[in-house]
């Protein structure tokens, strides 16, 4: 008997959304109805902007996005992902930008 070969990438797809699903699901549980739609809004434009980054080759990818994390940890640090906050403080904004600016000067 032959083995189906083409049946198994959608097994493991199924897999992979199922397990997408379960944790997107888990990291909601405590949020209302209308705060799960905000995020999910923010998923979506997330996503555009990866599309953005599927421009870059993978190892600019992958530094692109690992510095995304040393932003948000940063922003984190300096208490501008609070709620009610929009935009950032100037300040912490200017630091941010400075440290690019340098980085593109060097």
């Amino acid at each position: 008997m032959e083995k189906k070969n083409h049946i198994q990438p959608s097994v493991d797809e199924a897999k992979q959304r199922i397990e997408l699903y379960n944790k997107m699901s888990f990291a909601m549980r405590d949020l209302s109805r209308e705060e799960k739609q905000r995020v999910l809004l923010l998923l979506v434009a997330y996503m555009d902007l990866q599309e953005c980054n599927q421009l870059l080759e993978k190892r600019l990818s992958l530094v692109y996005s690992q510095c995304t994390t040393f932003v948000f940890n940063y922003l984190y640090r300096a208490g501008q992902l609070k709620d009610g906050n929009v935009g950032f403080a100037p300040e912490i904004r200017k630091h941010i930008e400075d440290v690019i600016i340098t980085l593109a000067t060097d």
